[in-house]
């Protein structure tokens, strides 16, 4: 009788932690399906359409691969980095139970249309881009691309001379009340920099820009960084 005990109480103990053990691997995916549930991708992240979704910009360069002289041109790798608010991603995380972060695809939510007004091609680094979100509904989002961009040249005081590229991101379909383009920082991240053996960096300054036409009241934002490059005579 005593070994029917313990043997019921070994099944009762096994039953109980995987009970637990499913609890609490499927807390992430109730949480995911709950948040995802009738979400809208097309439709900015604001339950009041008055309201201005306001977006953190920066950008991390990684390497200059190449400048062209002759098609006037300049390649990178960069992380773009941006971070908003999104008013239908946030749960309550007061339960020390609950999760206080999750991570969706990229392709599930609203994402900040962000584009290189100057781009000659774009490559993806990642084969799955993803976001991090937390239980306010901030979102982060770092894609990383390999980009290449427009870049007049002037060679006049060839080979000792110096080029400077801009990248200018913005939105390409919302205006500044609809979504507020900010900088992280006064410069490139380039803390991770890899040096070309060709050109120096010399600096990676950025600067928001804010354009109103005559035609419309409302302001259009851009994000301009200019990549100074100083040629290395070898």
């Amino acid at each position: 009788q005593q070994r029917q005990i313990k043997m019921l109480f070994s099944l009762i103990f096994t039953f109980l932690i995987l009970v637990f053990d499913v609890q609490a691997k499927s807390k992430e995916r109730s949480l995911t399906t709950q948040l995802l549930e009738d979400y809208c991708v097309s439709g900015r992240p604001v339950k009041d359409d008055g309201t201005t979704v306001d977006v953190k910009f920066g950008v991390t360069l990684q390497y200059i691969e190449d400048v062209d002289i002759v098609k006037q041109s300049l390649t990178g790798y960069y992380w773009l980095n941006l971070k908003w608010t999104d008013e239908y991603l946030s749960w309550d995380d007061t339960d020390g139970q609950v999760l206080k972060d999750i991570r969706l695809r990229a392709e599930d939510i609203w994402l900040p249309d962000i584009e290189l007004y100057n781009m000659l091609k774009r490559e993806d680094l990642r084969t799955r881009d993803t976001v991090v979100v937390t239980s306010d509904g901030s979102v982060t989002w770092i894609p990383s691309y390999k980009i290449t961009s427009l870049c007049t040249m002037d060679t006049t005081s060839y080979p000792f001379d110096e080029q400077s590229c801009e990248l200018k991101f913005g939105s390409w379909v919302y205006d500044g009340l609809k979504m507020n383009l900010t900088l992280t920082d006064d410069s490139m991240d380039l803390g991770t920099y890899v040096s070309n053996s060709d050109w120096e960096l010399v600096s990676a300054a950025g600067k928001r820009n804010t354009v109103v036409y005559e035609c419309c009241p409302e302001p259009y934002l851009d994000v301009g960084f200019d990549i100074k490059l100083r040629r290395i005579v070898h």
